[in-house]
């Protein structure tokens, strides 16, 4: 098992936990948008925290400006937008079905991968993705 997959399984694993707490606190008086602040200030400190106790806080000005932004603007989609949408459907939805509709983002993954990256798309990608987007068929 590579090095990669056993990564990837443990982000399901934890990912599939964290939904469960994030509803819980969104069925309180908590708007979407203000549990997306509450969520970003631990993961923020934490990881500066990190960085220092690593002592890799210099490491940040050895970052080149394209490489910064790009991963900052994943971030604000992701983390901001992304964040904001998916709690929007955690609080006026059930968790199981929202969970699973927002999990259908590697087709669009895929697709982007493909047309701007340059990646391959095989029989393989495609039947992977059939499966998902079917699953969430079943779910509607």
């Amino acid at each position: 098992m590579s090095k990669s997959f056993m990564f990837a399984a443990l982000t399901a694993l934890i990912w599939g936990f964290a939904p469960a707490f994030e509803k819980l606190g969104l069925d309180g008086k908590i708007d979407p948008y203000l549990g997306v602040v509450i969520r970003s200030i631990p993961v923020a400190v934490i990881a500066f925290v990190g960085l220092a106790v690593m002592g890799r806080t210099a490491s940040i000005a050895t970052v080149d400006l394209k490489s910064a932004l790009l991963v900052a603007a994943g971030g604000l989609i992701a983390g901001l937008l992304g964040q904001l949408a998916f709690y929007s459907a955690l609080k006026y939805g059930e968790a199981s079905v929202a969970v699973p509709v927002a999990a259908t983002y590697p087709l669009v993954a895929l697709v982007v991968s493909v047309v701007f990256l340059g990646e391959s798309f095989t029989v393989q990608k495609l039947v992977g993705i059939g499966l998902v987007v079917g699953g969430v068929v079943l779910l509607k």
